[in-house]
């Protein structure tokens, strides 16, 4: 419920909800709270006897691998209640003998369970990030001693969408980690307001309108590489479509066509942006140190000859000399000849051949991508990270 038609005529002092109505007042700017969660569908379990683990804490926000989020979510589950209840009573007929606090539990408890239903066993990814945001007062203000309520007060759209980049940063940074295809299925988030009393401020709103996996445990040693990686990935802008991409293919749920569309964009973005970062370290690799100056020579005739006519397998050949030199020539040839199945699957598809959804090589495409990636990754020199950063397991 964060978007769309909205009424205050759903939610009265006659419905036992509200115990008075405020005039309307002027806009302010008010600190917000906003929050999501993901349940982790893949690859991590979290550690044993632990309930919560910190992956980066910067002034923008904290992430964190937590075990139960019912607490950390109280005030956005209880905006939404709200909204919920109304809908139940005020819209689609009032619930007699009952007070507002039990029609909010009542509320409380269907949401909690169904979100409990979607994250089973997996750890959620969690996300509390702070603000301030215009806040219009120009609906009627509904407050009693708990909280103030009221519709469309603010744009919830614009606090989200401030955050999400980051969000993609930290998802790819944590299954840069595993390797393993990680997806991320989102179960919670909302935003509410402060006000100067300490009060929640909900703003309402309302919208009308079996895949398995496999875990394995969360080791605490990988928080500072996963830190390392978000903050990277988190700032480098050439990165971003790989990122946005990368979110696309992970997200839970999403048709194999489409993942494999994103993955296979994300993987050639990557090669294309690499090979142009690392050009000319690769072309100073195959120079010959006993005559510097002729190899010179030659490398910049056999650079202006090729110009731009080197194809991706060739980019890719390149990238893969360059980030992983130590690897061995049969990895590195492993790793080309998936590329190129890979390849050729998707020049099928785009030049309409038939295919069967089911066995698209996903799995091999996120392999790749989550190795050059965190090969790149980790190649980035980074400014030391905030001092607010907490990378204790």
């Amino acid at each position: 419920m964060e978007a769309g038609c909205s009424t205050s005529s759903a939610w009265t002092a006659a419905d036992g909800l509200v115990s008075q109505v405020l005039a309307p007042q002027a806009s302010r700017r008010l600190p917000f709270t906003h929050v999501r969660a993901w349940a982790v569908m893949d690859s991590v379990r979290m550690p044993k006897d632990e309930l919560s683990v910190v992956l980066s804490a910067t002034a923008d926000g904290t992430y964190s691998l937590e075990q139960d989020i019912t607490e950390a979510m109280q005030f956005v589950d209880r905006g939404q209640a709200i909204g919920r209840a109304m809908l139940a009573g005020g819209l689609l007929g009032q619930s007699q003998g009952t007070t507002k606090e039990e029609r909010l539990q009542a509320s409380l408890a269907a949401l909690h369970d169904e979100r409990n239903r979607q994250i089973g066993t997996f750890p959620v990814l969690f996300f509390v990030g702070h603000g301030e945001v215009d806040v219009r007062f120009d609906s009627p203000l509904h407050e009693d001693d708990d909280e103030v309520v009221t519709f469309d007060a603010f744009d919830k759209g614009s606090v989200r969408q401030q955050f999400e980049h980051g969000h993609r940063a930290m998802q790819l940074a944590l299954a840069l980690e595993s390797g393993d295809r990680m997806r991320f299925r989102e179960v919670g988030g909302g935003t509410y307001c402060t006000m100067p009393s300490g009060k929640p401020f909900h703003s309402i709103s309302f919208h009308m309108g079996a895949e398995g996996s496999v875990s394995r445990s969360f080791m605490p040693g990988s928080v500072p590489s996963i830190a390392r990686r978000f903050a990277m990935l988190n700032s480098q802008s050439e990165l971003a479509s790989t990122v946005r991409l990368f979110a696309d293919m992970a997200a839970f749920g999403r048709e194999p066509f489409r993942a494999f569309v994103s993955g296979w964009t994300a993987l050639e973005i990557l090669v294309k942006k690499s090979f142009k970062e690392y050009e000319s370290e690769f072309y100073e690799g195959l120079a010959f140190p006993h005559q510097p100056e002729l190899a010179q020579q030659f490398l910049e005739r056999a650079r202006a000859s090729l110009g731009k006519s080197l194809n991706v397998r060739d980019q890719f050949l390149a990238m893969s000399a360059v980030l992983l030199p130590q690897q061995s020539t049969a990895d590195a040839q492993a790793d080309l000849d998936a590329f190129l199945a890979i390849k050729k699957q998707r020049d099928n598809i785009a030049h309409g051949g038939e295919f069967d959804e089911s066995r698209l090589p996903l799995a091999e495409l996120n392999r790749l991508l989550m190795k050059y990636l965190a090969a790149h990754a980790d190649r980035t020199r980074l400014k030391p990270l905030s001092s607010g950063l907490n990378l204790s397991p």
